[in-house]
């Protein structure tokens, strides 16, 4: 927060956010009391439709609207926050609409970016909301003009309603933009920098599942160490059991963080740093838009090593929880195929 009030006191010609979640609590007002001070000529805000059906994690259209006062003003607070921002001169705009009947649920944009200047990026997974503020993240600042102009270019063209599924070489490294609907093949060209391990491979993320663990396990089978760095307290329990009834397997080293960790960083023989809004899961392969950078930049990931690996590793601990290996093998199946029918069915590659 500190790091972006410093240089959006400073921006000129461009303030863009991009979440999935933003509401009209603390952090949400924090980042358009931020906007509407920044002497920066352009503001946007754009907001997947996500936070338009889902509010700290409940349901907008749900029982709890009805019998919760408190989750009720949040509702309301959201949208006149949302209205303030406009009165300001701060463009707003949602992504991916939900369907008249929810349909198109699952097809979310997963981004998470703020924009300075076509400058200066912050890259992770952090949403503008108390909640997630309250979770164990990560926002990485890169200052590079480079990657700037891509990064502001792809947050217009999904403002814009277009989605890409594109990769760039830039001089920090290799950003990837995954489209949502023909993302499929180039997670595959992504993977090869995990195949391609020699040591060791560290992957912190709350929600993992195929296809990163069939990666992962035939990484394991070349002698590469694997360590799965996993919340203790992961707010979708389903996630949890997945990597638990895994672990079972023995061909990675689980730690457990305590409490909710949202951070989604993975470490390849200490030299590559990946990083970004994806989960390598399922549900980021099948469905949703995101961005990822990975980066061999030693600076980079030494501070990486020094700033979050340690303390990660510091405060895990072994993970022996409990699993329930049945709804775990359930839900790899079910997103499996679901996955698989959308997209032959109603994705469409842009």
């Amino acid at each position: 927060m500190e790091a972006l009030e410093q240089v959006s006191k400073s921006a000129k010609t461009s303030f863009l956010a991009q979440a999935m979640t933003f509401e009209g609590d603390a952090a949400g007002k924090w980042l358009i009391e931020l906007m509407k001070q920044s002497p920066a000529k352009e503001k946007r805000l754009l907001v997947d439709s996500y936070s338009k059906v889902v509010i700290n994690d409940h349901f907008v259209k749900s029982l709890k609207y009805l019998k919760d006062e408190t989750f009720r003003n949040e509702v309301t607070e959201t949208r006149l926050l949302i209205k303030e921002a406009q009165d300001a001169g701060i463009k707003v705009q949602f992504t991916n609409p939900v369907g008249l009947i929810g349909q198109r649920y699952p097809l979310r944009n997963h981004k998470k970016m703020v924009l300075i200047d076509e400058e200066i990026s912050f890259l992770g997974g952090i949403n503008f909301s108390d909640h997630n503020f309250a979770w164990h993240d990560m926002m990485v600042k890169l200052t590079d003009r480079e990657l700037g102009k891509i990064l502001t270019g792809d947050f217009m063209n999904t403002w814009n309603g277009v989605n890409q599924s594109e990769t760039w070489q830039t001089s920090r490294g290799q950003l990837y933009l995954f489209n949502g609907s023909n993302s499929t093949v180039l997670y595959e060209t992504f993977f090869e920098h995990l195949r391609k391990a020699n040591d060791s491979i560290k992957v912190i993320s709350p929600y993992i599942s195929e296809p990163l663990l069939k990666v992962l396990r035939s990484v394991a089978k070349h002698g590469v160490e694997i360590t799965v760095i996993s919340p203790q307290e992961n707010n979708k329990s389903i996630f949890k059991n997945i990597i638990l009834s895994e672990r079972e397997k023995g061909y990675f080293k689980l730690m457990e963080y305590p409490g909710m960790s949202h951070m989604k960083a993975i470490l390849i023989d200490g030299k590559k740093l990946i990083f970004g809004s994806s989960n390598y899961d399922l549900v980021s392969y099948f469905f949703e838009q995101e961005v990822v950078f990975l980066s061999e930049d030693q600076s980079l990931v030494h501070e990486f090593e020094k700033k979050v690996l340690s303390e990660v590793t510091e405060f895990s601990s072994p993970g022996y929880s409990k699993f329930q290996a049945n709804k775990a093998a359930l839900l790899m199946k079910l997103l499996n195929g679901v996955g698989g029918l959308f997209s032959r069915t109603i994705l469409r590659p842009h």
